[in-house]
């Protein structure tokens, strides 16, 4: 029987969060040089510890493919792929003068991940057509309402439409595209900030 463990806050931690989104928060309504300054300081933290969970996560996903292929685990294959594209991309921008500027890094990403990037992109068109096509049905509540703006963006962002259409049309059109839809955007991604931000607190609270 596994003995039972203590959870305690780690209030140091919440303490370090807090004091970082309180210093932000006021520089961006009050514009003070001292506290400028802490907030640039912050700010080059957080880019510096950004980098160091890159290259963490990186190793991760290497350590955890590196183990599919040795364990010989279905689709190691792709995994093996994984990891050479992985080790080839490092070596070749580590052991170059010019880093990231190295022609074999520029010819990798050109080359593979560029048309890869674009591959998945235009697969998502077709993904987002088939979803279209079962939940913007005119039977559904509001489904007439949502197809009948999304066929409208649509027919705004195509360059024949948009000569053939009205200018005004066209107009009200960018207009709802740039600021109520894109408010709802905002709003959305203000909210997932949010909720980013009370799990690291929650998980800060109940750390062991």
């Amino acid at each position: 029987m596994s003995a039972a463990r203590t959870l305690r806050p780690n209030f140091f931690a919440l303490l370090i969060l807090v004091g970082g989104l309180l210093l932000l928060g006021i520089d961006r309504f009050v514009e003070i040089p001292p506290l400028r300054t802490a907030a640039l300081l912050v700010y080059e933290w957080g880019v510096l510890l950004s980098a160091f969970a890159l290259l963490l996560g990186a190793i991760n996903v290497a350590w955890v493919h590196v183990r599919r292929v040795v364990a010989g685990s279905t689709g190691w294959q792709q995994s093996l792929l994984l990891v050479v594209a992985l080790a080839v991309v490092l070596v070749s921008g580590l052991f170059s003068t010019t880093g990231v500027r190295s022609p074999l890094v520029e010819l990798l990403f050109d080359a593979i991940i560029a048309p890869g990037q674009a591959t998945l992109f235009a697969l998502l068109a077709f993904f987002m057509a088939a979803a279209a096509y079962r939940y913007l049905r005119i039977g559904r509540p509001g489904g007439v309402w949502l197809l009948a703006g999304v066929l409208l963006v649509f027919a705004v962002q195509m360059p024949v439409a948009n000569a053939l259409l009205p200018r005004a049309f066209a107009n009200l059109i960018g207009w709802v595209v740039d600021v109520p839809a894109m408010s709802a955007l905002r709003g959305a991604l203000l909210g997932s900030s949010f909720a980013l931000v009370i799990v690291a607190i929650r998980f800060l609270l109940t750390s062991r």
